[in-house]
């Protein structure tokens, strides 16, 4: 998929690779937004003269000015997956990436309108919440903070359709269960069926502890 060039995206996926996997990179924003190195480069040398970002041995951080722009722009893409698999029928692990165009054609009125005719949701599709400000006071984990076993997903950060695809098939959406264990440097999980994801996506998604 193609993606616009323009400040929200750059935002939306740093905030989305910060909120995963502690921090962002190039290599991660080139590979999330579908352009090349040299753009990317460019583009945070302005979002960083902008005061947007901060950037320490090649890591990658918004600002407190940076969160503060992040904050509707993830709420507006998040009501619009709602909007996507409510009222349009898009499959679940495709959501993210069909409402591309949608969210940023949404200001804030038509935004609370949204969400109110959706039925107020506190979180999109994927478990995570529609107000990144609102503590959801909820003791998460990523699979690298607990041991082998049986969990429940929280929320999957991380986006991207292939994982996503992967949990789907494996019917294994937010509030259902797994387990997961460990193989080498892949991470083996199972719901209605077995997937394996590389050690580096551990931080794409949050657990919660199942008593079921």
């Amino acid at each position: 998929m193609d993606f616009r060039n323009n400040e929200e995206d750059y935002i939306k996926t740093i905030y989305t690779l910060i909120e995963a996997f502690g921090s962002a990179n190039e290599i991660g924003i080139s590979s999330d937004l579908n352009v090349s190195m040299p753009t990317v480069s460019e583009y945070l040398n302005k979002l960083e003269a902008k005061n947007i970002i901060k950037k320490f041995n090649r890591k990658i951080y918004l600002t407190t000015y940076g969160l503060d722009l992040a904050a509707p722009i993830m709420s507006r893409h998040r009501i619009s997956e709602v909007f996507a698999v409510k009222m349009l029928d898009v499959p679940w692990e495709e959501s993210h990436d069909a409402v591309m165009d949608i969210e940023h054609s949404i200001d804030d009125l038509h935004f609370n309108k949204l969400r109110k005719n959706l039925g107020n949701p506190d979180r999109c599709p994927h478990g995570n919440p529609i107000n990144i400000k609102e503590n959801p006071n909820i003791m998460e984990f990523s699979i690298n903070q607990v041991p082998e076993g049986r969990y429940k997903l929280s929320r999957i950060i991380y986006e991207e359709n292939n994982l996503l695809k992967k949990f789907a098939d494996a019917s294994i959406l937010p509030g259902q269960n797994l387990t997961f264990y460990r193989d080498g440097r892949s991470i083996v999980i199972s719901g209605n069926n077995e997937f394996k994801i590389p050690e580096k996506l551990a931080g794409s998604f949050r657990l919660v502890t199942s008593y079921e």
